[in-house]
């Protein structure tokens, strides 16, 4: 069999990771975690060791060779029987060695396909946890960013109350707000720590090794054509090809359960040293003996042939099933993924506008409490619902790229772009 380029750096190519890619943070990533993934590194040894079961079950069974003595020499015409000496050959039903080397070979391509499948597992865990981390790391920018608003609202408080025209409840209500911040800045540093956990592991670095972010995600782009995605997805996913390997090497292994059940065959000599007679001079006395042999083994007990074959029949119908449940599920997610990508499509535009309106309508609450001293509440509130838009807009970003993410996981290769 053709020994496949095993190189962790294939699948990185193969996954779509272009130069100019490269130069961005999660393609370094992901670069860097396959190619450093100690269980791809692990099952790719499996594959390896699997290709050397071919040259095991290829080769004809040892010769065998006895020697044998006469304690009590058999007598012949030309003198007593010494010694034997013989050796026997086995042969299987022709085409039975190259049926089996054919079988573990379609075993090996099973697994290979195993690597494949696991390195775009591990390829959308890190991406997850990287929009994870990036998610927390700009809720904390947010958070900072409006910390010098409250601070200038509550300057603004103080001002009033110090001329007699504002409420001390005013202050307290903006010192509280801004108490609420912090605090939920300092439980996001804690909550960075396990995507932050997760890269680095999937890295092979200590846990708390710092990541560089992306600056800025823009809104995700899905350029996947749904009415493709599905056909390239059951052509090209490695789950799928595996299953699909797996059916071949049961057909294979039907084939050869047939030819284990012909017959095999045996070819030997035996040589056996002759002692010369005593009692008479006879013509070619002593004369050693060689006898040629051929054997045949017939399989007449069939019950082991018949309940292989419904063995192997009941293994690829289970594994019709297998596919069957995949594609129902590869089926279920990309639909998902299209309403969780289209839902925060809308809601990004949703709080876009809320976002600009609310700045709006701040500036002429602003406005009014700086010289009249009157809508403090009604400021408070809408200072709040500014940073909730800047949240939910976050939020609308990575679930968006969530979604891209989980139909590229599907995607061996990118020919359904």
């Amino acid at each position: 069999m053709r020994k496949y380029s095993i190189t962790i750096l294939f699948w990185t190519l193969a996954f779509g990771i272009s130069v100019q890619m490269l130069a961005q943070p999660l393609p370094q990533l992901i670069d860097s975690a396959l190619l450093q993934q100690p269980e791809l590194m692990a099952l790719e040894k499996e594959y390896q060791a699997a290709l050397e079961r071919a040259p095991q079950v290829s080769q004809l069974p040892n010769p065998e060779v006895g020697v044998g003595g006469f304690p009590l020499p058999v007598e012949t015409r030309l003198g007593p029987q010494l010694l034997r000496l013989g050796a026997t050959q086995g042969f299987p039903w022709p085409g039975t060695l190259p049926r089996r080397a054919e079988l573990e070979n379609t075993k090996a391509k099973a697994l290979y396909e195993q690597i494949a499948a696991r390195a775009l597992e591990l390829r959308y865990e890190l991406e997850q946890a990287y929009y994870q981390l990036y998610a927390i790391e700009k809720r904390q920018d947010i958070l900072r960013r409006n910390l010098p608003l409250l601070e200038s609202l509550e300057a603004t408080a103080l001002a009033k109350v110090e001329s007699g025209k504002g409420s001390t409840a005013d202050v307290l209500r903006v010192q509280i707000r801004r108490e609420e911040l912090q605090q939920e800045l300092a439980i996001l540093e804690r909550e960075a720590l396990k995507p932050l956990a997760t890269i680095n592991r999937l890295l092979q670095r200590r846990p708390a090794t710092k990541i560089q972010m992306v600056d800025e995600l823009g809104p995700a782009q899905l350029p996947f054509r749904q009415d493709s995605l599905l056909v390239a997805i059951r052509r090209t996913h490695p789950k799928l090809r595996q299953l699909s390997w797996q059916q071949e090497a049961a057909r294979q292994a039907l084939r050869l359960n047939e030819l284990d059940g012909k017959p095999s065959f045996g070819l030997g000599a035996d040589y056996i040293f002759v002692g010369p007679r005593n009692d008479a001079n006879l013509n070619a006395n002593g004369r050693d003996i060689v006898q040629l042999r051929a054997s045949v083994s017939l399989p007449i007990y069939r019950e082991k042939f018949e309940a292989k074959e419904r063995e192997e029949q009941l293994k690829i119908a289970a594994l019709d099933n297998q596919k069957q449940d995949l594609n129902h599920r590869f089926e279920a997610t990309i639909a998902q993924a299209y309403a969780d990508f289209e839902t925060a499509r809308l809601r990004l535009e949703l709080y876009e506008r809320q976002r600009r309106l609310t700045q709006s309508a701040i500036a002429i609450l602003q406005e009014a409490y700086s010289t009249q001293g009157r809508s403090f509440d009604e400021l408070l509130r809408l200072e709040s619902e500014l940073i909730e838009y800047d949240l939910k807009r976050l939020n609308a970003v990575v679930a968006g790229h969530l979604a891209v993410a989980k139909i590229d996981q599907l995607l061996f290769n990118q020919n359904a772009k």
